[in-house]
């Protein structure tokens, strides 16, 4: 595969010779706080990064990926791939159990895909990685699993490297769903003790480990005893935490705290730039008014979204204005502003379009109709930050002075999900899908998610030369002609102006300096506490 989409630092070396010299502590326990709270903890239901976090410290899956975009073993111990790209055999680790008991086999890797593929599972990451590409899995022995596939799909390695695809006891998911979201059971490094809804999930050590990555840190247990997966919403609070002591790892530094951490000794700080889709205001193809390319071309030009994101968010998240990160392999920057604030562009392009009137407000009209296009967001401030409300109000404000009235409606979680999947309740809604393969735009923009109808394709968009190009480009495993195939892509999504794309997404963790060797892998930005220890 080509270069992986990492960019991976670390603020300041500020561990002690001392603590270098001890080398690893087993034992104690630690908090980490979270910004949001999953709504499951089993990552096959539903699919978000919460879930994928929390589940990395209690999951394995079959293989891992090292940056630079290397599939390494994980619970198979080696794979074979069929010339035409369509059959992949894994052999698994002899000798692995889950932590209720059930051994590790081809069986119980069998159950997981079909646990994936069952819809009352309800299934929705996971589902559109492999739904247009999946046939069957069958265990060929107890050791060796195959996958078979209706076309070749050359991500699979990446995808499979994430959480989401995380190995599940076949005896804990026959629970069913609601215990299942309660405990998953796995054969990672921690198991779930108890989930406290609303406060945090208690996590302790699994002694007989031995199944880590080819890429971690060590081999055999966790060195922690005990985690505390904390759930602080406020950006203020979680931050405290860690300045405080109360937490020794907190996710996403608030931007306005960034250079205070950055200037204390006792923090260090690490981020992971997700490769994917980018955060984004996805427009609604299917709506009256963004059916017309015109006026979807004008919206982006009245919006100077590099100016918005840099203001938001003060130079800590950088703008991107490609449909795929920067980091994302293949990644062409040719399409990193390929629609500039430009308002005489979006003037010239409103007219074309018939929107000529102005009401008494100074908004743009056609036929007597307003130019107004609906946002909903989810008013939770740990799901919409301040700082993505401020970068939504900004661009309301740019698009005010082109005539196009866009309301902003902040909603409670269950309002604000129902609206995913209906064509008729937004023009503009917020999205991101972070994704180790340029195969995303596919996810995204696909007829096939759009026929899955949950609501991913929040476009409402599809073209069939784009299908063809990424599905080209996924069955083949040539560098070369993976390049071309998916930067055909990326040009032929910029010119439907489906997106207006704002942010890359990051992983943002700050680690007090007793706590040593937490690091962050990169297939999903997942942070990877098996290998952390305390120096006291």
């Amino acid at each position: 595969m080509a270069l992986s989409a990492v960019l991976l630092t670390s603020c300041a070396a500020r561990e002690t010779t001392t603590a270098r010299g001890a080398g690893p502590v087993r034992g104690g326990s630690i908090t980490y706080a979270a910004d949001r709270e999953p709504t499951c903890l089993d990552p096959h239901n539903n699919g978000d990064m919460p879930q994928t976090y929390v589940a990395r410290q209690y999951l394995d899956s079959l293989v891992s990926e090292e940056k630079g975009g290397k599939i390494v073993p994980w619970l198979a111990s080696g794979w074979t791939i069929s010339p035409d790209g369509r059959t992949y055999d894994f052999r698994l680790k002899p000798g692995v159990r889950f932590t209720d008991g059930t051994p590790l086999d081809a069986a119980a890797v069998v159950a997981n895909f079909d646990q994936i593929l069952d819809p009352k599972t309800q299934s929705s990451t996971d589902l559109l990685y492999l739904k247009s590409y999946y046939d069957k899995a069958t265990a060929l022995s107890s050791e060796v699993v195959r996958i078979s596939l209706k076309r070749p799909y050359s991500p699979l390695l990446s995808a499979l490297s994430q959480a989401f695809f995380g190995i599940e006891s076949p005896r804990a998911m026959a629970r069913g769903l609601q215990q299942n979201c309660e405990s998953p059971v796995g054969t990672g490094p921690f198991k779930v003790v108890k989930w406290h809804h609303e406060r945090d999930v208690e996590l302790v050590r699994n002694d007989a480990y031995h199944s880590a990555p080819a890429n971690a840190k060590h081999q055999g247990p966790a060195y922690l005893e005990h985690v505390t997966w904390k759930f602080l919403k406020d950006n203020t609070t979680r931050y405290g935490a860690l300045a405080s002591g109360e937490a020794d790892v907190i996710f996403n530094v608030p931007p306005e705290d960034e250079q205070t951490a950055k200037a204390d000794p006792s923090i260090t700080l690490q981020s992971f730039v997700h490769s994917g889709s980018p955060f984004s205001l996805d427009l609604n193809a299917a709506s009256p008014i963004f059916a017309d390319q015109r006026v979807r071309q004008a919206f982006i030009h009245a919006s100077d979204a590099k100016e918005a994101v840099q203001s938001a968010y003060a130079g800590v998240f950088p703008y991107e204005g490609n449909n795929i990160s920067s980091g994302t392999p293949f990644y062409d920057p040719r399409y990193h502003e390929p629609f500039p604030y430009d308002p005489a562009a979006a003037a010239r392009l409103l007219d074309e379009a018939g929107w000529t009137g102005r009401d008494a407000e100074g908004y743009r009209t056609k036929n007597g109709r307003p130019l107004t296009v609906r946002l909903p967001y989810k008013g939770d401030g740990a799901e919409t930050p301040p700082a993505d409300v401020t970068l939504l109000e900004d661009i309301q404000a740019m698009e005010r002075k082109a005539g196009i009235k866009v309301e902003l409606q902040a909603l409670d979680s269950a309002s604000a999900d129902a609206v995913w999947g209906d064509a008729k309740a937004y023009e503009l809604l917020g999205n991101y899908w972070n994704s180790p393969t340029p195969a995303v735009m596919y996810i995204k923009f696909s007829k096939a998610t759009l026929d899955v109808a949950n609501g991913q394709n929040t476009a409402f968009a599809w073209d069939p030369e784009l299908d063809d190009t990424l599905l080209r480009a996924a069955a083949t495993t040539d560098p070369a002609q993976q390049k071309q195939l998916y930067s055909s892509a990326q040009h032929l999504l910029t010119a439907k102006a489906w997106s207006l794309p704002l942010y890359p997404i990051q992983t943002r963790l700050a680690v007090s300096d007793r706590l040593h060797d937490v690091w962050i892998e990169v297939s999903e930005g997942e942070p990877v506490l098996s290998d952390a220890y305390l120096t006291s």
